[in-house]
């Protein structure tokens, strides 16, 4: 088995290293041999907890070296960890809750909770060892099909999330494939920003411990000081890793831009060698610019349920699509542009817990996955060009995808960090527009750059058909974009279901 197999993985290269770094500047450092160890003493107490083959564990907190090391332990003992999406959650009732909630034999919290307030006996703390703790054994405890090794869960950009069965088999076809298209060595550093509850970032850890090569954890609050520290070689990022580059560069006089070359690429390190970006839509401009600068960014395209779809690669790339299909995947385009795959060795078995209603949806019968996504292919490459579940049908019965509108718009002003285009009652369309250089929402009303939107939104509005005009403007502040503030996933992908209610429903217009 290939996840059981990690934590003996780790001592063929034990001088090799893991950094983890904290909001604070300070760094902690465990060479793999360590983390062998250590992985083996806490699959020592959680064995004599009583835990075994099988165990739903859940692991909650935000990244640390303890929820690595949890995870490892876990896969080792041959264990089912269940990635808890809840890093700052702090109260004990709702965290103790959780073991009822996903029917877990136990619950791992990575660090103490605040106050010292206490848990049930089902859940340990791992910042206080020994573990110890009393299993719960449920009797309406999922029962998992063959192959499954852990549990994760969609981000939930439509509101809910999925609970994903994933397999070994997934696991390591898309570790393999990775190591392959990318070329990894013991060389690389490999680094780890969004929560490891997402299972990217997991499987990029399994990734280096495999390969051999290092890995860094770094908070997405602190990413741009630390990439200049700790010079990572391996880049895996949402568009806004990419987007503050893009803009401050398209902001700079040109005579500046040409002056600066790849110097303005400083903010990623030195060492960067493979940058890449997906799971959002991806400005072809900014791939483009940032090509210009002699930066490797390349877009790629997959999903939790299939592992890696599509993906640009050196010498094998073109700007404005997600790249050609990768081995073992076969891309087929439904009737409606939805992006339908066939996988030789799919990621995910299934659903569990949450979305389950909608397995039957995605997994269809001939043995395609629907991916919910629009595409078009060209030359054998493939362009996604919106969400299925994002398309507006007015009264009329005309079909508008909102992506194109906000494409439009994104490629016109760099300095719009993103946008999002709904209904506004039954024959109309609005949109919320966040600017960077927008401060102060008090302040919109008189600022030139809002006024310039708007104004290119009426221009654009008098080459369109009526039903793909848009009506109503609202322009917001661009840190009002935050994971925090609800809209932004954990994924820093933007939730509509939250735009709708929060900022559109507000009545702030």
């Amino acid at each position: 088995m290939f996840v059981d197999s990690l934590v003996d993985k780790l001592a063929e290269h034990p001088g090799q290293r893991m950094r983890f770094l904290s909001r604070d500047g300070s760094t902690l450092v465990r060479t793999y041999a360590e983390i062998h160890d250590d992985a083996g003493r806490l699959m020592a107490e959680l064995r004599d907890s009583g835990l075994g083959a099988g165990d739903l564990v859940g692991v909650l907190g935000p990244n640390s070296y303890e929820w690595i090391l949890a995870d490892l332990a876990l896969l080792a003992l041959g264990c089912v960890p269940v990635a808890i999406p809840a890093e700052n959650r702090h109260d004990a009732a709702q965290i103790g809750a959780l073991v009822d909630t996903y029917r877990l034999a136990a619950l791992l919290v990575t660090r103490a909770l605040p106050g010292g307030a206490g848990l049930p006996a089902a859940t340990a703390v791992l910042s206080e060892r020994p573990v110890k703790l009393d299993p719960v054994r449920h009797a309406d405890a999922p029962a998992l099909p063959p192959g499954v090794r852990t549990i994760a869960f969609s981000s939930g950009t439509a509101g809910t999330q999925k609970g994903l069965l994933l397999t070994d088999d997934g696991i390591a076809n898309t570790v393999e494939l990775s190591a392959r298209a990318w070329q990894v060595t013991p060389d690389d550093d490999i680094a780890i920003v969004m929560p490891y509850s997402n299972f990217q970032q997991r499987y990029l850890t399994y990734l280096a411990i495999w390969t051999g090569c290092a890995a860094t954890v770094v908070p997405p609050e602190i990413m741009f000081q630390a990439f200049k520290a700790v010079e990572p070689t391996i880049i895996l990022g949402p568009p806004s890793f990419f987007e503050l580059l893009h803009n401050r560069v398209m902001a700079a006089d040109p005579a500046e831009r040409m002056d600066k070359g790849r110097g303005w690429l400083s903010m990623y390190g030195s060492r960067v060698r493979l940058m890449y970006t997906g799971s959002a839509p991806v400005p072809p401009a900014m791939v483009a610019l940032f090509q210009e600068l002699g930066a490797p960014l390349y877009e790629l395209y997959g999903s939790t349920e299939i592992g890696w779809i599509a993906m640009n690669v050196p010498g094998r790339a073109k700007i404005g699509t997600a790249g050609r299909p990768v081995d073992g995947i076969t891309v087929e385009l439904g009737d409606d542009g939805e992006v339908l795959v066939r996988a030789e060795r799919p990621q995910v078995a299934g659903y569990v817990y949450e979305g389950v209603e909608t397995q039957d949806a995605v997994f269809l019968p001939d043995g395609r996955i629907a991916t919910g996504d629009l595409g078009v292919l060209e030359d054998g490459f493939l362009r996604l060009t919106g969400r299925k579940k994002n398309v507006i049908i007015t009264r009329s019965g005309v079909k508008i995808n909102p992506a194109e509108l906000e494409a439009d718009v994104e490629r016109a002003f760099p300095g719009v960090r993103a946008m999002v285009a709904l209904p506004d009652g039954a024959a109309l369309l609005a949109c919320v527009l966040w600017i960077e250089d927008i401060e102060d929402i008090e302040d919109i009303e008189d600022t030139a750059r809002a006024a310039e939107v708007e104004a290119y939104i009426k221009r654009m509005n008098a080459g369109r058909e009526p039903s793909h005009r848009i009506a109503t403007t609202l322009v917001r502040p661009a840190e009002e974009l935050t994971v925090e503030s609800g809209l932004l996933t954990r994924n820093f992908k933007i939730d509509r279901g939250a735009v709708a209610r929060a900022v559109w429903g507000s009545g702030d217009r």
